[in-house]
């Protein structure tokens, strides 16, 4: 029997062991106030107190043996419960004559208390497992006195101003309990509000109640948490068998006590939360179950110096052993990326397997198996990345659109999930789930949940690792459920991460062939062994070089930084090579043909060298006394080699260009006859400028027996063409902007003479994110704001004329961005000025 969890009743009422202990004490409580009486002079009837002893006895003894009866109830264990009642209550009668006799101020009479109690314990315990049912039953009763009766419920929803709520039945939950509610006149929308207050009149803890809606209208569920699990610490499962990622991953537990479950197969994930709301070790937790994926591997990109990265790598790279004595001979994580550079061979890599898979597959998703594991591309503090670097932000888009299909999937880590962060919203639509941590405002859950903001508090978690969460297994009409991540020690001292990396170290499969060659083409082969790269985690070690690098066993696993890491090249013949660029019998990137095989090369760029007279010619490779040919002579080979390739490469691009032209011409030449003139009305309407419509109805009646081009190719090459542009907004004219033609002024003419104003709450924050793009890219550009914080053009307009009125940046320049007056290095500092509302002079 366990006892429910969340009930607060007279917890020692049902102890195996604090049972006996209490009766024990209240038995020596009475003995002694009998003492007190008899040392205050006033005299205990001996005589009565032994015959009310007996009588006591013999009714306790034959109220057990009734109440124990039934004709289900065993007599065996009947006659033993009544044996045992008349057992522990004649030794509690015993002891109390023999102390009001006495004394029960002496060590002789406490001694005797607690012998009897220590004699007498085990018999309960029998006791008590024989009145299992019983025990049960009191339970229940216990509980059900606590539950609110329904007619109370409906009561309270009366009270908060819900009116025809009809509480229709009540049923049992992990965390407490569920109402069903039929809606009459109240519907879900209105009842959403009233949360706070009706847990106010029910006396709950704030965020006791949650709110889902049924199959119809008229239909709610109202769950009651009495059991407050987001307070609660959730530890991590601390097993280290084998899993796959075809299975759902357990990540910690959800408020209503179910498992948080997630599928990582098809599954792109964003995870939001501010500075110490548990981002990283959410990370760790996610990490852990990754890495027991038999089917599985792991990239990561992490920009804060690799701080996350690094405690997975350790035991690799310091080359601990595992529980039997083997060196660790890769390492756990497959690919780390600290900087730019290094994210953005990775995303490449990543986006181009997934396009060879798709190619290659026989159609539908791919399963992930241990030949062919998938990939998670893990980002954590990207934001950087994503809003400055759009070698980055490119392959990574193309990237997550094409990975669903082939098995290869992304988990951002942000602090914010504004458009900077996730890089743009073209990759913040291709999420499937989204976690939100907790932030200091309760604003911040519109760029995390921006279709549940108003049922979303994300400043009302509790803490570290509690969120809310939002997976495709769940009704997408319904909010996002809280619960509470698992818990790792990720602290300095601790080594709770290494070990956990060293328990799944042979456990993580390689990847597949063809995932490398492609790979390769990015760097995959050297990533660890070229120090450059690598700098960071051999700093951090205070490493040379990692401590298995280069050995036969880390080589097998393209742990090594070697070529050798890369599987055997196909054989060498035109068009068939499948290397990346520069590799012999590989294609050229943009399809701009085959290059020849290396022996061509060699023959063509071979050194001409002769052995000296008398100097025995080397035969086959392989034979005896064969010590092949010096470094110096392979690596001038070599440079020839690569020399005649970049030839080659110069001239199939020269070829390619003009292929392109030709092609180009032909385009042009089956293009609407009539796209020039038009593009020539904007140009000559002036300032004015033309609408889409305008133009068609002119071309119509100007040619009255062609059909006029639509609207839709119409605004194609209005939105194409570098000088058209629409400088008052959406929806107003396009004119045509060059010295010559001046675009009209926008909705200020001149930013100077913006009314400067005091800012504060949203839009102070709005207005320093602003500041922050701007500055940081040297970019005054409205339409920037515009697309990166997704604003109205009008209100990116306003931000731009209030940073005018600040001196951050220069005044209207027809249509070209306006002058940035701050270096990024600047920038703290004038935000710091900023926040306190000091405009620059």
């Amino acid at each position: 029997m366990v006892r429910s969890q969340d009930r607060d009743t007279a917890p020692w009422a049902h102890g195996v062991f604090a049972t006996p202990l209490y009766t024990s004490g209240v038995i020596y409580l009475g003995g002694v106030a009998m003492g007190t009486i008899e040392d205050l002079g006033h005299t205990v009837p001996l005589e009565m107190l032994g015959i009310g002893s007996v009588g006591g006895i013999v009714a306790a003894a034959t109220a057990r043996f009734l109440r124990s009866g039934g004709p289900y109830r065993s007599r065996r264990a009947r006659w033993y419960h009544t044996a045992f009642t008349g057992i522990w209550t004649t030794a509690s009668a015993a002891w109390l004559n023999w102390a009001a006799h006495g004394t029960p101020w002496t060590l002789t009479s406490a001694a005797a208390i607690a012998a009897a109690t220590v004699a007498i314990a085990p018999f309960y315990g029998v006791d008590r497992f024989l009145r299992g049912e019983e025990i049960a039953e009191q339970w229940a009763k216990e509980e059900a006195a606590q539950v609110r009766p329904l007619t109370d419920w409906q009561d309270l929803f009366s009270s908060v101003g819900a009116r025809g709520v009809m509480v229709e039945g009540k049923d049992k939950a992990h965390n407490g309990y569920k109402l069903t509610l039929t809606l009459t006149e109240t519907d879900y929308d209105g009842l959403l509000p009233l949360l706070k207050r009706l847990e106010m009149k029910a006396r709950l803890r704030a965020g006791a109640l949650t709110l889902k809606p049924g199959t119809h209208a008229a239909e709610a569920f109202l769950s009651v948490s009495t059991r407050n699990v987001l307070g609660e610490h959730v530890d991590l499962d601390p097993s280290d068998h084998p899993i796959t990622i075809n299975e759902p991953i357990t990540l910690g537990m959800l408020e209503s006590g179910e498992p948080i479950e997630l599928l990582m197969r098809q599954n792109s994930v964003l995870i939001a939360g501010q500075k110490g709301s548990g981002k990283s070790v959410t990370l760790h937790v996610l990490i852990s179950l990754l890495t027991r994926c038999v089917d599985a591997v792991v990239w990561m990109i992490d920009m804060a110096s690799g701080h996350t990265a690094k405690r997975w790598l350790r035991p690799w790279a310091e080359g601990w052993k595992d529980k039997d004595g083997n060196t660790i001979s890769r390492p756990l994580i497959d690919w780390v990326a600290t900087t730019e550079d290094e994210a953005v061979r990775m995303y490449s890599a990543a986006h181009d397997i997934a396009d060879q898979r798709a190619k290659t597959a026989r159609g539908g998703k791919l399963v992930p198996k241990a030949s062919q594991p998938a990939i998670i591309v893990i980002t954590e503090e990207g934001s950087d990345l994503m809003a400055w670097s759009p070698l980055a932000v490119k392959p990574k888009t193309r990237g997550i659109k094409k990975g669903r299909k082939a098995a290869i999937d992304y988990v951002d880590v942000v602090q914010r999930g504004t458009g900077p962060n996730t890089g743009g919203g073209e990759i913040d639509s291709q999420y499937d789930t989204t976690i939100g941590l907790r932030f200091r405002k309760k604003g911040e859950g519109q760029y995390v949940f921006p279709d549940f903001y108003h049922q979303v508090n994300l400043a009302a978690l509790p803490g570290n690792g509690a969120c809310y969460i939002k997976t495709p297994a769940m009704d997408q009409a319904e909010p996002p459920e809280k619960g509470r991540f698992a818990y790792v020690n990720d602290d300095e001292d601790s080594t709770h991460i290494e070990e956990m990396a060293v328990a799944r170290a042979n456990i993580r499969p390689d990847l597949d062939a063809e995932a490398i060659t492609i790979a390769n083409k990015w760097g995959y082969g050297d990533r660890w062994s070229d120090t450059e790269r690598s700098g960071w985690m051999l700093e951090a070690f205070g490493l040379d070089t990692p401590a298995v690098l280069g050995s036969s066993s880390a080589s097998a696993h393209g742990a090594a930084g070697a070529l050798q890491a890369a599987p055997p090249l196909p054989p060498s013949t035109t068009g068939t090579g499948t290397g990346g660029p520069g590799r012999p019998g590989g294609r050229l990137p943009s399809d701009l043909g085959d290059l020849p095989p290396a022996e061509d090369y060699l023959k063509r760029f071979g050194t001409g060298q002769q052995p000296p007279a008398g100097q025995h010619t080397p035969g086959p490779a392989g034979g005896p006394g064969d010590s092949g040919p010096d470094e110096a002579t392979v690596r001038a080979a070599f440079e020839k080699v690569w020399a005649g390739i970049e030839g080659l490469v110069q001239e199939a691009a020269e070829e390619h260009e003009a292929q392109q032209a030709e092609g180009g011409d032909g385009r042009k030449a089956r293009e609407h006859p009539r796209k020039d003139e038009i593009l020539a009305m904007v140009r000559d309407a002036g300032p004015e400028g033309v609408t889409v419509d305008s133009v068609r109805k002119a071309i119509g009646e100007k040619y009255p027996h062609e059909k006029p081009p639509t609207r839709q190719s119409v605004s194609a090459w209005f939105a194409a063409h570098e000088r058209i542009i629409q400088p008052r907004g959406p929806k107003t004219p396009y004119v045509w902007a060059d010295p010559d033609h001046p675009a009209p002024p926008g909705p200020l003419s001149d930013g100077q003479d913006a009314a400067l104003e005091v800012l504060s709450g949203d839009d102070l924050e709005l207005f320093l994110h602003a500041v922050e793009l701007v500055v940081s890219t040297s970019f005054g550009s409205a339409s920037m704001l515009q697309r990166k914080l997704r604003i109205g053009f009008a209100k990116a307009v306003w931000l731009m004329d209030q940073m005018t009125a600040r001196g951050i940046v220069g005044p209207v320049d027809g249509s070209k961005a306006r002058e940035v007056l701050h270096r990024p290095a600047e920038l703290d500092e004038l935000l710091d000025r900023l926040k306190n509302q000091q405009p620059d002079a």
